[in-house]
């Protein structure tokens, strides 16, 4: 919104206010508006623009009638971009969106006891704010109310506190340690983003975390989360660099995507045993994550999930597992892959650039492999496939140097049927998965050539050959 559209509506919207209270008056400091028949006063604006201290009148005196000041209009005092000091009386019961906000020089604020909510936007872009006294029966803590409050230091928290609404201290600079009241249930989105906290301690009934609530938060290395927890929403911890551990509540309803994401120091994680699948993008990015275990129920692993979980090197795949979506472990850099029986699906570039992988065995209830799945993986020796009638496998779904080296094992008797499969055709190594030294090819017209364990043509150290002649197995 352009300044102009602003004053316009700030304009509109005092005017549409002014005709339900009835009369205004003005005195030396303030204008005001007031009502005549429930006898209340409300600021509505300053005349002095660039006051450094500022004191609020608990009442005025408007034709020999008193009228008590109980309200501080929307946008009353916004703007004093030289104000450091304001005095509130305790007659005030309400003060209005962005009353305060854009008083850049704003340095503590005291708000009267009878006040039950802080409205949208009240203190927001109060940057020397660094001291806010809330009143001892607030409720909540509207959108944006204290939203690039960059100095604040000392802010006690109301054990009558509810709610937490929307980039309530977005971008503020709060304390290190923020214990949330125990009776606040729902902290929305973006709540406490890039505050800078080093620890967060919520309370045992609390139901949601918003969108984003704790995100970007560099100096956080821990967040406390009840059980009572049922949704955490997108991006919820997103980009908290250095916290180590996360432990999840043993019961969610909800998890939305990316929560965990770009978490560059996370490095053990104890999963929630009621969720049965891990969101898209949960731990991309989370470059030092060792350790996770999934409970066996869990059916599906997002699109991204690990991606790019450098040091995430050994993995055990639930036994429930159904599918395994897009780039769900790209740049893992695992070990090993010990895929269950049950998987159905591989998505594209599932296992891209694992480079440490030396083998792979797809269970015979695969039906799709997606392009690239195993790409970039220039070491693996062995794809075994459990599956007479080859999966679907997506272009690129190994690498070349997996095509031309590596052994395909297939059961006994399909191997015409991956010698015409698209893309299985492409291994050059194609055998039967038997048992013993049966598998090894005999070569009657050249009874010196020698054979690796998986039937190839082999030049390394340790050799093994079939003697035709004398019948004999032989070792170099």
């Amino acid at each position: 919104m352009t300044k102009k559209r602003l004053s316009l509506f700030i304009s509109f919207f005092s005017f549409i206010t002014l005709l339900s209270i009835g009369a205004e008056y003005e005195d030396a400091t303030f204008k005001y508006a007031y009502n005549k028949s429930q006898k209340f006063a409300r600021i509505e604006n300053t005349k002095k623009k660039s006051v450094k201290t500022l004191e609020i009148p608990s009442k005025v005196t408007i034709d020999g009638v008193s009228y008590p000041v109980t309200q501080i209009g929307a946008y009353a005092l916004s703007d004093l971009h030289n104000l450091t000091t304001v005095t509130i009386p305790s007659s005030v019961t309400e003060i209005r969106e962005g009353a305060f906000s854009n008083c850049f020089e704003l340095k503590s604020v005291s708000i009267p006891s009878k006040v039950t909510v802080i409205s949208n936007d009240c203190f927001s872009m109060c940057l020397k704010l660094q001291e806010i006294k809330l009143p001892k029966n607030l409720t909540a803590i509207n959108e944006g109310a204290f939203m690039y409050c960059e100095s604040l230091d000392i802010i006690n928290w109301p054990s009558t506190l509810k709610k937490i609404g929307k980039y309530a201290f977005n971008c503020a600079k709060l304390p290190k340690l923020v214990e949330i009241p125990q009776g606040c249930v729902d902290i929305e989105e973006e709540a406490f983003r890039a505050t800078d906290v080093e620890l967060f301690v919520l309370p045992a009934n609390m139901n949601t975390i918003g969108r984003m609530a704790f995100a970007d938060n560099r100096l956080l290395t821990g967040v406390t989360m009840p059980n009572s927890v049922n949704v955490i929403d997108d991006f919820a911890f997103f980009g908290n660099i250095i916290v180590t551990d996360i432990t999840m509540p043993a019961k969610i309803g909800r998890m939305g995507e990316s929560v965990f994401q770009s978490n560059d120091k996370l490095n053990h994680v104890i999963w929630s045993n009621s969720l049965s699948a891990v969101p898209k993008r949960t731990f991309f990015e989370c470059q030092e994550l060792e350790w996770i275990t999934l409970p066996s129920h869990v059916t599906s692993i997002g699109d991204y999930a690990f991606s790019e979980c450098y040091n995430l090197r050994e993995f055990a795949f639930p036994s429930s597992l159904k599918t395994i979506g897009v780039s769900a472990f790209d740049d893992a850099n695992l070990s090993e892959i010990n895929l269950p029986q049950g998987l159905t699906s591989i998505g594209a570039y599932a296992f891209k650039a694992n480079s440490r992988i030396t083998s792979v065995e797809i269970p015979s209830s695969v039906t799709e492999i997606g392009q690239g799945a195993f790409t970039d993986n220039p070491h693996i020796e062995v794809v075994k496939v459990n599956k007479a009638t080859p999966p679907i496998l997506g272009a690129d779904g190994f690498h070349l140097i997996t095509y031309a080296s590596a052994s395909l094992k297939v059961p006994v008797g399909s191997e015409i049927n991956y010698k015409r499969a698209a893309e299985w055709s492409n291994f050059q190594y194609i055998n039967p998965t038997t048992t013993g030294i049966g598998e090894l090819p005999e070569d009657a017209q050249d009874n010196s050539k020698y054979y690796d364990l998986f039937g190839r043509p082999a030049t390394d150290a340790t050799k093994i050959r079939i003697n035709t002649k004398s019948r004999k197995i032989e070792i170099k």
